[in-house]
């Protein structure tokens, strides 16, 4: 389902950009949420909404929630979306797992956001890998970065390009604000989304707008790798969740193919 062109740009950069992914009126209702979850405090959080600091955790770190696909529909269809998943099926060769949700809002206080990749923390491993041959590529571990708001140049995500391939420490002096070729920088509109293994080095130039940058990470991972603490949906909360969601969540032995995955196979095949 990934394009010729999608796959040579992915193998070779370690990314691809899906251009107007969610609708304006989603997008509009989503900042309406995120506004209203980071105005409280953790303890008000609507179950089992959480949160977890920012990159370093610190205190001007950017402030993550987790599982707003439990407590609102929008993002949870947001996790089933058609183009995200046109491409996570591709990459995971129809066997993904949904590992989380996290809504993270940066302002201009925020300092976290260095470069890093699943690499680090003992993370490269057989349910951290990537691939490609034989006209395909695969990855275990796949980020979807929603982005809420209009993200201008010089601000917002950056990456270095082909390190999900490196097997070299990178540079001490290799930071966000390095520039081309060996870090870029993606300026993407409020409903693009940037799909990238978590081997890829990433991280984010400090936010110099007034109102916050706001951006949803999809995560998937294979439905056979298991990740600590244990994967699968939150089963107090089953009933929050549709069962395709669900399932998704759910993992699966080697091969398996997901019911999920028939009818988001033979729903994209229809458009």
């Amino acid at each position: 389902m990934m394009t010729d062109r999608e796959k040579w740009h992915f193998d070779l950069h370690g990314y691809v950009i899906l251009r107007n992914v969610v609708s304006k009126s989603a997008v509009d209702h989503m900042v309406k949420r995120c506004e209203e979850w980071q105005a409280l405090p953790d303890s008000e959080l609507p179950i089992p909404l959480s949160t977890a600091g920012g990159y370093p955790p610190g205190e001007n770190a950017s402030r993550a929630l987790i599982n707003p696909e439990y407590v609102d529909s929008v993002y949870a269809d947001l996790q089933l979306n058609d183009e995200i998943m046109r491409i996570v099926l591709s990459l995971t060769d129809n066997c993904p797992q949904h590992l989380q949700c996290a809504l993270i809002q940066n302002t201009r206080h925020c300092t976290d956001g260095g470069l890093h990749n699943g690499a680090e923390g003992g993370l490269r491993n057989p349910a951290n890998d990537y691939q490609a041959a034989d006209g395909r590529v695969f990855a275990t571990f796949i980020n979807a970065g929603v982005s809420l708001v209009d993200v201008p140049a010089g601000a917002g995500f950056v990456c270095v390009p082909g390190s999900h391939k490196s097997h070299f420490a990178a540079p001490d002096d290799l930071t966000v604000d390095s520039g081309p070729p060996s870090v870029v920088n993606l300026p993407i509109n409020a409903g693009d989304c940037v799909v990238f293994t978590e081997l890829l080095r990433h991280g984010a130039r400090r936010w110099t707008l007034d109102t916050p940058r706001r951006t949803v990470f999809c995560r998937y991972v294979t439905s056979y790798a298991s990740w600590s603490p244990g994967n699968g949906p939150a089963e107090q909360h089953r009933g929050l969740l549709s069962d395709d969601l669900y399932e998704l969540k759910e993992m699966a032995s080697f091969r398996t193919r997901k019911k999920v995955v028939e009818r988001l196979l033979a729903r994209l095949a229809s458009n």
